[in-house]
């Protein structure tokens, strides 16, 4: 057994035992895959790593990372992702015992299939995906489970405040205040706008039933063009006892209803005692990095649900933890060599460019409240800016 996995988190995880001891090898697909290669490492797995940057810190932390061809905006070039996950399973220091995928793949529910038959995917397969992403089923199911959903429409309505949203969009970037009613293209739907302070719950899924992770609390960076453009995250944070019940059973019953397979979120509105359930994503995501301090490691958690097995989740952390998104408010045409502060995440390379509108990295921050996280991912960010010459 590995030195730095311990035994209870080991023997908690079930069938995550023997394959996590055994170091075994992970690939991870994802727009970012840092986290979830720390993640990996964390519980114990070796972590291959296909993503947009192949970040100093993802490199790191991986025998081997690629960069794969495409944009935030509009996702992997799939002949390019599939020719990196080859070349990583042909140097992997053993054979892969699956393939892990965050961000990226939410509206491309056929890639995910063809890659489950070439890789053996950890998570929620294509169909379960296309159904929890697509607009008009997640409404109905909400509607059946009494879950409480915003209204939504493929035309903008006269009356009332209403968002536009790529279906299958990830991050923000893609959500847009509605201007003026009308029918909209394809791939996009109108969803009522709905006030509030922005809560997730991360939670792991067998299929059948759940395991609550945690509650985190996000927001936004905006800028006029991306209003709705994610900022950062701060958890574990406690809920009203109604609001946290409620949603626990929603995820229950919506992973269920979809098949859901490791981790995953549920994303709502939250107004004093009264939430509003905004998406699902059936995947891992940017919790990984704030809830990730339990008994449990989180991916020991994933591999254990994707094979049937829930083990018992508890977050164990006196501190609330942070993640801000640091984005370049103007173009920096090479990113100075630095000595990254313990703090910074998904480092770039030095030399490289970054254009006016994308993320230079990640800071994180520890503190006792959700208050004082964010002051600090402030002033971390303003120094981060700086020292990139973005200010």
């Amino acid at each position: 057994m590995r030195a730095d996995l311990p035994q209870k988190a080991v023997d908690a995880a079930g069938p995550a035992r023997k394959a996590a001891a055994d170091g075994a090898c992970l690939l991870v697909a994802a727009q970012s895959g840092r986290a979830l290669a720390a993640a990996a490492r964390r519980a114990g797995f070796v972590p291959l790593v296909a993503d947009l940057f192949a970040d100093s810190d993802t490199r790191a932390l991986c025998p081997a990372a690629i960069a794969v061809e495409g944009a935030l905006a509009t996702g992997f070039r799939r002949d390019g992702l599939v020719a990196a996950l080859d070349r990583l399973t042909s140097v992997a220091p053993a054979p892969p015992i699956g393939l892990v995928l965050g961000s990226g793949f939410e509206d491309r529910p056929r890639l995910i299939e063809r890659l489950a038959a070439r890789y053996g995917l950890l998570g929620t397969a294509g169909p379960g995906v296309r159904a929890a992403k697509d607009p008009q089923s997640l409404a109905a199911a909400c509607r059946q489970e009494d879950v409480p959903h915003p209204p939504i429409a493929r035309t903008v309505p006269e009356a009332g405040d209403w968002l536009i949203k790529r279906i299958g969009g990830s991050g923000g970037v893609h959500v847009r205040p509605a201007r003026r009613p009308g029918t909209l293209p394809r791939g996009r739907y109108a969803q009522a706008f709905v006030p509030g302070r922005s809560v997730s719950l991360g939670f792991l899924s067998d299929g059948i039933d759940i395991r609550p992770v945690g509650f985190a609390e996000q927001w936004t960076a905006p800028t006029p063009a991306r209003p709705w453009r994610f900022g950062g995250m701060a958890g574990p944070v406690r809920l009203p006892d109604a609001v946290e019940a409620g949603m626990i059973e929603a995820a229950r019953r919506l992973a269920r209803r979809f098949g859901l397979r490791g981790l995953a979120s549920l994303d709502a509105v939250l107004d004093g005692e009264d939430w509003t359930l905004v998406e699902i994503n059936p995947r891992p995501g940017a919790a990984l990095d704030v809830l990730d301090c339990g008994e449990v490691p989180l991916l020991a958690a994933h591999f254990a649900a994707c094979r049937g097995y829930l083990p018992e989740m508890k977050v164990v952390s006196a501190m609330v933890r942070g993640i801000g998104i640091v984005y370049a408010t103007k173009p920096i045409a090479a990113v100075l060599a630095a000595a990254w502060p313990a703090w910074v995440f998904d480092r770039p390379e030095s030399g490289g460019s970054i254009g006016a509108g994308d993320p230079i990295a990640t800071v994180t921050a520890e503190a006792p409240d959700v208050g004082a996280v964010r002051a600090l991912i402030e002033r971390r960010s303003a120094w981060l800016r700086t020292e990139c010459g973005t200010t």
